[in-house]
């Protein structure tokens, strides 16, 4: 009974990106996203209750049904995702273009509008894996003046160049995450946390030559960061 206690309230909290699309021309590219919180019930003590969830306004837990909207930080065509309780989705597609600085972010917060503390237990990127794909023609709602395929791209980028063009970071409470690792800090009852999703184009030598090759847009798909919060501090 004991242990029952001890493991009550833990939660699978956030997570997250799953497609970010349409991408690089000879100048431009965007992506969409997908941000998943999926919570595993246990028993809790009488009294207690868990209840950690993604908001726009920092005020409000999301609705787990009627989806709100949140556009990008960036001017232009910044994207918009939709946002639920657990989950961010695609809405419309942000734009990237292949310049220095270039990213698109989305800044929400995660609330924690139950009665007990939840600790930060891990952000793991083992499963982002980023990939690009050739765009339909006439997808891209921007391509260059050189594009010569109305949006789709013709050439063919490898593995490797699609992941020097891009890079993926998930920002809880001002720390980086960009790869697997515990977690630190915790979201005391009544409380919440900023949390930023950022993909931006890396403008390395090897992004620049990558970006070269296009001649349209491409598809870019990142896989999925999982965040876990748990009720139990030492996990």
């Amino acid at each position: 009974m004991e242990m029952e206690k001890e493991k009550s309230g833990r939660i699978i909290a956030i997570v997250a990106l799953v497609i970010a699309v349409i991408g690089l021309s000879v100048g431009f590219a965007a992506f969409s996203t997908n941000l998943n919180i999926g919570t595993a019930a246990r028993l809790t003590p009488s009294g207690t209750n868990w209840n950690v969830g993604f908001s726009i306004d920092g005020t409000n837990i999301e609705s787990t049904s009627t989806a709100g909207t949140k556009a990008a930080n960036e001017q232009g065509n910044p994207g918009v995702i939709d946002v639920t309780k657990y989950t961010i989705g695609q809405n419309t597609n942000a734009t990237l273009s292949a310049t220095a600085g270039s990213s698109v972010s989305y800044s929400l917060n995660i609330l924690n509008k139950g009665t007990l503390t939840a600790y930060l237990a891990e952000v793991n990127l083992d499963n982002v894996s980023i990939t690009c794909s050739n765009a339909p023609a006439g997808s891209s709602s921007q391509v260059d003046s050189n594009t010569t395929s109305n949006g789709g791209n013709t050439a063919t980028i490898t593995q490797a160049e699609c992941e020097a063009m891009f890079s993926v970071t998930l920002t809880i409470n001002s720390t980086d995450y960009t790869s697997t690792t515990n977690g630190s800090g915790s979201i005391s009852a009544g409380n919440g946390v900023p949390v930023t999703l950022t993909v931006a184009y890396t403008n390395t030598a090897a992004a620049q030559a990558a970006a070269a090759k296009l001649d349209g847009d491409i598809i870019v798909s990142i896989g999925t960061i999982t965040v876990v919060y748990t009720s139990n501090s030492g996990n």
